[in-house]
């Protein structure tokens, strides 16, 4: 892997991102109270760009009038809400893509590709960019699928660790963006509820709890438990 040019990328991806986003935000003119800012960063499967959701006080209204055969469903569409759409209450949520790094993603995800083993780690650290040849098995590479069905429990889970092992510096690098988006004064921007957070964390959602411990203070998290908006994970049933 190019190191240099990892973290050329990374550093132009989180500057741009911190920027960004506050504009991107006021753009849409949030009338709702947001309680969360999601940035989702993606997995080696289908597009890389990056992609913030606002959920408001719309949803939090219609999940308290909304009876649950499973408690976990709640919390689901709480802090999953872009993967709730085939639950009995659909997310509602505003969504927009980073296309300002896209490009820069697309590169960075080619470089990381290396370290899922999916090629050979042949690259000249000397060289400022892949050869044409290098960048089509990277794409490839990158394009790859993890299809639960086609592997055991176990395999999986083995994929997903290493998925998760190879993105960290991206993860990192997003965490940094989450802090940093946490200190602006989101009043300014859109109405926000008391318990507002900003929530870096994967689109699919395999590592929500650990990317929330990542981004969000232990006192928002035990605030969001007391009101019942997230699973206490010290109680074997989600407090209600």
């Amino acid at each position: 892997m190019n190191a240099k040019q990892l973290t050329n990328l990374l550093e132009s991806i989180e500057r741009n991102l911190t920027e960004w986003i506050p504009m991107g935000v006021k753009e849409l003119e949030i009338k709702s109270p947001a309680y969360c800012l999601f940035l989702w960063y993606m997995d080696f499967e289908g597009e890389f760009t990056p992609q913030f959701g606002i959920a408001t006080q719309e949803l939090l209204d219609v999940v308290a009038k909304s009876k649950f055969e499973d408690p976990v469903d709640k919390y689901d569409i709480l802090w999953r809400p872009q993967q709730c759409a085939d639950l009995s209450v659909p997310g509602c949520l505003v969504v927009d893509e980073c296309d300002i790094v896209e490009s820069d993603v697309e590169m960075c995800y080619e470089l990381l590709a290396s370290n899922l083993g999916l090629l050979d780690d042949d690259l000249d650290d000397d060289d400022d960019e892949f050869d044409d040849e290098q960048e089509e098995i990277a794409a490839d590479a990158s394009d790859q699928s993890l299809h639960e069905d086609d592997l055991s429990d176990e395999e999986f889970d083995e994929e997903i660790e290493k998925e998760f092992e190879a993105l960290e510096p991206f993860r990192e690098m997003m965490n940094r963006v989450g802090k940093s988006l946490s200190e602006v004064d989101w009043k300014r921007i859109m109405p926000v509820t008391e318990n507002f957070v900003v929530l870096v964390c994967d689109y699919v959602g395999y590592w929500l709890s650990e990317d929330f411990e990542q981004c969000v203070s232990s006192e928002k998290i035990d605030a969001l438990i007391q009101k019942g908006l997230l699973m206490n994970p010290g109680n074997e049933e989600p407090k209600q």
